[in-house]
């Protein structure tokens, strides 16, 4: 279930499926596919990377990545299978 406290970047509808990326206080990011989670990272020097494959009805499968930067800015951004679906700037808690 995701986490009340955290903040929703992104939530988008992927085929049947909720995909949903949180941010926490401490900046650590969580990517959710059906309120369950998927992957998990903290802030590091060379940023952040999180990704997961979905599967869909007949074999269709997409690779859903997300991304955020070291340095300034706080900009993260989610893409389905190489495409940006949608870029978010995170809120210092």
């Amino acid at each position: 279930m995701l986490n009340t406290t955290a903040q929703v970047l992104v939530q988008f509808p992927l085929g049947q499926h909720t995909v949903a990326v949180t941010a926490d206080a401490h900046g650590t990011l969580t990517l959710w596919l059906n309120g369950c989670v998927r992957k998990r990272r903290s802030p590091g020097p060379r940023g952040t990377y999180l990704w997961t494959n979905v599967e869909l009805p007949f074999e269709d499968h997409h690779l859903v990545e997300v991304r955020r930067a070291a340095g300034p800015g706080d900009t993260v951004e989610v893409f389905v299978n190489g495409s940006l679906q949608q870029r978010s700037e995170v809120n210092a808690a």
